[in-house]
This record gives structure tokens, C-alpha cells and sequence, in this order.
């Protein structure tokens, strides 16, 4: 992560971090966000990460390869932010994503499924905008 990218504040965090759900809206190309899904979304450090189970069929994962942008919300927070993907290589990311399902969702099988491939190979950063 850049020194010109926003970060989240510890507040944002931990409301996040508490819900079982996140809502994501991507933006399309013509601009708008017209519905946004309840996914999960996971943390690592001061950074969120979430993964799309169906790949490039998830009705938001597409939009958000190709814009890189959206609307999020949990625990009352709302942000416009960014979509920017994890590459497969980085181990160490994917690793520590892989680590942080397994735990926040422990009492779910899907933990599994979203911490192994080919679904780890669809994270995305979430990254705040300014």
C-alpha cells in the first residue's frame, strides 16, 4: 500500500470487523452502482480483504475488476473506496487472508472454501477512498 492511499481509522475497523456481513456495491462503467450483495470481508492488520466464491460470475466481483471502484457498509460505516487486487503470487497477503477466514468464520464451513483455491484467487484490498 502507497503513502497516497486513504486508510481506514481504527474506528472504521472495528465496527467493520465486529458484523458477520459486508455490503458491497461496485461501480459500473457508465457510473453507476445499481445493487450492492452482503459478502464477507476479513481483516489483516488495518486492512480489509474480500473474496468473491463464484469468481468473475458474482454479479459484483466483475464490476469491481473492471472499475475498481464501489460503495461498502458494516457497522454503520459507509466509504466510497477502491477494489485493488491481491496478485495470486503474494503469499504472504494470500496467506494471512487465508489465515484471517478461517478464524472469523470459524463456525462455518464456507471458511474452508474461502480460504482455498480457486476462490483465493479472486481477493480484493478494500482501500477507503479520501
Amino acid at each position: 500500500m502507497t503513502d497516497t492511499m486513504a486508510a481506514w481509522t481504527e474506528d472504521e475497523l472495528n465496527r467493520i470487523n465486529a458484523e458477520t456481513y459486508f455490503t458491497v456495491g461496485s461501480t459500473l462503467p457508465d457510473g453507476t452502482t445499481p445493487k450492492s450483495v452482503d459478502i464477507w470481508s476479513v481483516p489483516v492488520g488495518d486492512r480489509i480483504f474480500i473474496r468473491s466464491f463464484n469468481g468473475t460470475q458474482g454479479k459484483w466481483y466483475g464490476p469491481a475488476l473492471e472499475t475498481g471502484r464501489g460503495r461498502v457498509s458494516a457497522g454503520g460505516v459507509e466509504k466510497a473506496v477502491r477494489f485493488v487486487p491481491v496478485d495470486s503470487d503474494d503469499e504472504e497477503t494470500n496467506q494471512a487472508v487465508d489465515d484471517s477466514f478461517l478464524k472469523k468464520y470459524a463456525d462455518s464451513k464456507y471458511s474452508v472454501t474461502m480460504s482455498t483455491e480457486p476462490v483465493r484467487r479472486n481477493t480484493l484490498e478494500v482501500v477507503p477512498e479520501d
